[in-house]
């Protein structure tokens, strides 16, 4: 079974969700990939670097009659008052304003798609972020070193949630 197929049968999704090739926006599919091949990743998750393809996956979730108890979403953020490389949580409301439109699909939001998945799939979503140093507007593979040292950071955090019996305890 492929990893996108075990999207509809896990308990648990983490989607690593950026574009590589915009600095810190890579943030995402890198945690994403080191999580994947972790030897301590739960069995019942399924990981995926979502890229920027975020929307077209939420959207099957949206539709799918079996969803997971718990969706992640890893992505890089900006926001006042953070440090570059510092790691938080982020509710679906507290997405900032640039995030909640993020990678739209026909015009749908991705905020309204998790927003779904919670009211109305009884799904218990959450977003670890970091604090991007830089977004380039121009292609600039690479993460920033504040940003690449919050990875392992965000692997160990993301195994702690996967871990609990209960992830609304976050």
């Amino acid at each position: 079974m492929n990893e996108r197929s075990r999207l509809f049968s896990a308990t648990s999704v983490v989607l690593g969700c950026g574009n590589t090739l915009f600095g810190d926006d890579g943030f995402g599919p890198a945690v994403a990939q080191a999580l994947a091949v972790h030897p301590l990743c739960p069995a019942g998750a399924c990981v995926l670097d979502a890229g920027t393809g975020a929307s077209d996956l939420l959207f099957d979730l949206v539709l799918s009659p079996q969803k997971p108890r718990a969706l992640f979403i890893v992505d890089a953020v900006q926001m006042s008052g953070r440090a570059s490389g510092e790691l938080f949580w982020l509710s679906i409301e507290e997405l900032p304003t640039p995030k909640r439109a993020d990678f739209l699909m026909h015009q749908f939001p991705s905020a309204d798609l998790l927003r779904e998945l919670a009211e109305e799939g009884g799904v218990q979503v959450a977003v670890l972020a970091v604090q991007a140093m830089t977004i380039p507007d121009h292609v600039a593979v690479g993460l920033s070193q504040p940003v690449a040292a919050a990875l392992p950071r965000a692997v160990e955090e993301l195994l702690r949630v996967l871990g609990l019996e209960d992830p609304t305890v976050l």
